[in-house]
């Protein structure tokens, strides 16, 4: 087992143009998402720091620069690492937004966490699923909302529903069922 270096921090604030990109980021951010850290930034400052190596060559955090860059911002908050391997840049490079997405999100706690805040402009999150959550607006995947009530038809006739039901009847006639039958080739049931 190779000895590791010593590996060390040093917190800093460089000029944006001393960051060089890292060639092999694997990541891709999209413009909403570079929008939503350049108002974050705005409400709250950069309360993360961008991570390079000793040669000012990002790590962890190219968002960050390219939504401080938007803001117009000239400096960021770094972190320079210092003893780490090639290999150990690499994969510090990939771990860090690996375990980011390891998370669980609690869907019951964000929906609560919405309706103690009780305002819309929560960053990350659409106006139309902040107004679903803070008004409790119950639509379907037709966007029926539940929650009034519904129309009521007093001319819906016997007839009428006679007709619809020899509708019905002459559809499901027309319906071939399904025939299930086994693959030769794995085994596994196959519906059709």
């Amino acid at each position: 087992m190779a000895k590791q270096s010593k590996v060390t921090h040093e917190d800093k604030v460089l000029n944006l143009s001393e960051l060089k990109d890292h060639p092999s980021n694997p990541n891709t951010h999209t413009h909403a998402q570079i929008d939503a850290m350049v108002q974050s930034m705005d409400r709250y400052g950069q309360y993360y720091r961008i991570i390079c190596d000793e040669n000012n060559q990002i790590i962890c955090g190219h968002g960050k620069k390219m939504a401080l860059q938007k803001k117009g911002e000239k400096v960021a908050k770094v972190t320079i690492i210092k003893g780490l391997n090639e290999k150990q840049k690499l994969k510090l490079l990939l771990e860090d937004n690996k375990i980011q997405s390891m998370s669980y999100v609690n869907f019951t706690q964000v929906e609560a966490l919405i309706k103690d805040i009780g305002e819309m402009d929560i960053i990350g999150f659409s106006p139309e699923y902040l107004d679903t959550i803070l008004n409790e607006v119950s639509l379907d995947n037709m966007g029926v909302d539940f929650t009034k009530p519904g129309i009521r038809n007093d001319n819906f006739s016997n007839d009428l529903q006679v007709e619809q039901n020899a509708q019905y009847e002459d559809i499901d006639a027309g319906m071939q069922p399904a025939r299930t039958m086994k693959c030769p080739h794995c085994g596994g049931e196959i519906t059709i």
